[in-house]
């Protein structure tokens, strides 16, 4: 069964864009280079309400009324939700950073810069932060283990890495990406995620297919490929279930794996750069390069193509 796409909305000016839903999924959220975070209660409405951030935002995190956004003065800080007023400054990079994510209750946050640096900061009590070393090149993503007790990296050296968060050691690393030396060289900004609601699995999107890799023993488990999918994976997110994964390439095609395909093509075919599922399943919102939103509803009767589900071993 075919997935419902809606049509797709100009969001933000054209370059990077981000996108999530709130965490009672009444309304999308988005942030674009034009420095705002855009609150979208309906995609048929016309007039989202919009908080400006700062001169260019990069990316954020919403959770517990409180959206996180990194912007251009190279500081990653936080706003009410959705009111907008600002909450102070959690923590700065010597240059901008690049992903900013909460971890699974919202107590802290993790940010990762062009300057190689990797931050975890307590979000009511900024003094209390955590800096991860070892990354060669700009950091390009990051994703929290859903038990807090990992956190995964993705950068322009080419390599993820895997950290302890208690105290800052690299248990394990994986050369999976073409090397660069900026985030607008990189081939893929490589959105990883944990699968929910354990993190039994990382998915990593390198080149065509999702890799697969366990917890703990770091082994690459499975691949998710499809024949539609003939250009570069950008982005992976995980259904709240943690059975199906999403994933966007560079030239606008989504994927949705149970594993049995249900492909959403994007209409324009522009790089889609975000990707969220709703909190209850059932949809999914992206963004692309061009600053667009657009939501597909109705995905369901998802079936296993390959005799196996996101959470066997």
């Amino acid at each position: 069964m075919p997935s419902t796409q809606k049509p797709m909305r100009y969001g933000h000016t054209e370059g990077h864009t981000d996108v999530c839903f709130d965490d009672s999924g009444s309304c999308i959220v988005t942030c674009g280079s034009d420095g705002d975070v855009r609150i979208w209660e309906n995609l048929d409405y016309d007039d989202p309400k919009s908080i400006n951030v700062g001169e260019k935002a990069y990316s954020f995190a919403l959770k517990n009324g409180r959206l996180v956004t990194a912007v251009s003065n190279n500081t990653v800080q936080i706003h009410t939700f959705p009111e907008g007023e600002p909450d102070g400054i959690l923590t700065r990079f010597t240059t901008n950073a690049n992903h900013v994510v909460f971890n699974a209750d919202g107590a802290k946050i993790a940010a990762g810069s062009s300057d190689f640096m990797v931050k975890i900061v307590e979000v009511t009590d900024s003094s209390q932060q955590k800096t991860f070393r070892g990354h060669d090149a700009p950091v390009l993503s990051l994703s929290f283990d859903p038990e807090d007790t990992f956190l995964a990296s993705a950068s322009c050296d080419g390599s993820v890495r895997i950290w302890k968060t208690s105290d800052q050691a690299c248990v394990t690393s994986w050369p999976l990406l073409q090397k660069c030396n900026d985030v607008i060289n990189a081939k893929s900004i490589c959105r990883l995620a944990w699968q929910p609601p354990s993190g039994k699995f990382l998915a990593v999107p390198v080149e065509k297919a999702v890799k697969l890799y366990r917890r703990e023993t770091w082994d690459h488990q499975f691949d998710l490929s499809d024949s539609s999918i003939t250009q570069t994976l950008n982005v992976v997110a995980w259904s709240p279930c943690g059975q199906y994964v999403a994933a966007g390439s560079i030239d606008g095609c989504i994927a949705v794996w149970s594993a049995d395909t249900q492909e959403m093509k994007h209409e324009k075919s522009y790089t889609i750069c975000g990707l969220a599922w709703h909190p209850k399943g059932g949809q999914i919102a992206y963004t692309d390069t061009e600053g667009n939103l657009g939501a597909s509803i109705k995905i369901s009767h998802l079936h296993d193509k390959w005799n196996r589900t996101c959470t066997q071993g």
